[in-house]
């Protein structure tokens, strides 16, 4: 068996998303990585159809991005949930989001979720 996968890392996004008020006003820097993988039914060469399209998994990254929730965690259940449509046959779609600037009362730090997704 043959598997394939996908990466788009430390993508930047300004977004919104935060339980505290400061937070859908003032925004926040975000980082979001992503990878999936699929099995390989049959040769690739050179036929993008084949493929799984880097430029649409971002798409779909910053268009959930782009709507402000609460909890990180919805972002990246979100962001699995249109994966998983686009590409039923994954084997895996593993996602993490940083937040640059959490509002911990702190000078420094970062928080982080990570969400994996699995295709049994």
């Amino acid at each position: 068996m043959e598997i394939y996968e996908v990466h788009l890392e430390d993508l930047p996004f300004f977004s919104f998303h935060g339980l505290f008020p400061e937070e859908r006003i003032l925004g926040n820097s975000y980082r979001m990585s992503v990878s999936v993988s699929k099995q390989v039914s049959q040769e690739i060469k050179d036929d993008i159809s084949k493929t799984m399209d880097y430029g649409m998994i971002y798409q779909i990254c910053a268009q959930v991005m782009a709507e402000p929730v609460d909890l990180l965690e919805t972002v990246c259940q979100q962001v699995a949930e249109k994966i998983q449509i686009q590409y039923p046959d994954y084997l895996s779609i593993e996602i993490s989001l940083r937040k640059e600037h959490p509002p911990l009362g702190m000078a420094g730090g970062r928080s982080m979720v990570r969400w994996t997704v699995r295709n049994e």
